[in-house]
């Protein structure tokens, strides 16, 4: 099954990347870029210091933005939870960070702050309300019937979150990873290419744009779309890995069920 998985998708690989040769095989190579003159570009990025240096700074501003979007995120989630005016409080702020354009909120930044740190601001603007409202979904699903069983046995609440809470928000909490990763990712570039911090991904894209580099600008692309992977990856190992260790709950929770 592994095998005939892995042939699946290499199959799929192999024929966007006809289909993108065939469109490039059509198009002028100042529009379109094929992928033998990306591979190309790329190879020769990545010998270049900007190349890396231009990766590890944009890596750093947003995973730091996704990280602080998280546990920002949990707690307030956590305390609108229990504490129901937090909840009241928060949840116009949390609908107006839904519904305000991405490249609105980028302009506005702008004046605060300078664009060095402007990914920072962005992915955390993007990333926060999708962590805040999946785990408050995830905790409004709790069993009520085994709270109050819970609560009737005195049930230790270190035991009672470990059982009943962890399980039934875990699902939730890597959806939001899974989201929120990407919207970083996205939300932060687009902060780079509007805010021009020097030395990084956007930065670079927008210098590619400038100069027509269109092989350079698939590049860059590529290179986005694979750290975003593997960023994704990562969460999601690190949250599998804290969930396994948090498996003992699930039996003491079946045995709260009989």
């Amino acid at each position: 099954m592994a095998r005939k998985h892995v042939l699946v998708r290499l199959t799929v690989i192999l024929f966007w990347v006809t289909v993108w040769s065939v469109l490039a095989a059509y198009l002028p190579d100042v529009l379109f870029a094929g992928p033998l003159d990306t591979l190309r570009c790329l190879l020769r990025q990545i010998q270049t210091t900007t190349f890396w240096i231009s990766i590890l700074h944009s890596l750093c501003k947003i995973t730091i933005g996704f990280v602080l979007a998280f546990l920002f995120g949990a707690m307030l989630a956590i305390a609108g939870y229990y504490i129901r005016p937090i909840g009241i409080l928060l949840e116009p702020a949390i609908q107006i960070m839904k519904t305000v354009p991405v490249a609105c909120f980028i302009v506005v930044a702008l004046i605060w702050l300078s664009s060095a740190h402007i990914s920072v601001l962005v992915a955390f603007f993007v990333v926060f309300p999708a962590v805040y409202i999946n785990l408050m979904q995830g905790l409004q699903q709790v069993d009520r019937s085994l709270l109050e069983m819970a609560q009737v046995f005195r049930v230790p609440r270190r035991k009672k979150i470990k059982a009943l809470y962890l399980p039934q928000v875990m699902p939730y909490l890597l959806s939001s990873c899974r989201l929120g990763v990407g919207m970083a990712w996205k939300a932060g570039i687009a902060g780079e290419i509007i805010g021009l911090p020097d030395l990084s991904i956007g930065d670079q894209l927008y210098l590619a744009k400038l100069y027509l580099n269109t092989d350079e600008l698939f590049a860059w692309t590529i290179v986005i779309i694979c750290i975003s992977l593997l960023c994704e990856k990562i969460v999601v190992r690190i949250l599998r890995s804290a969930e396994t260790r948090w498996q003992g709950g699930l039996a003491w929770k079946s045995d709260l069920n009989k």
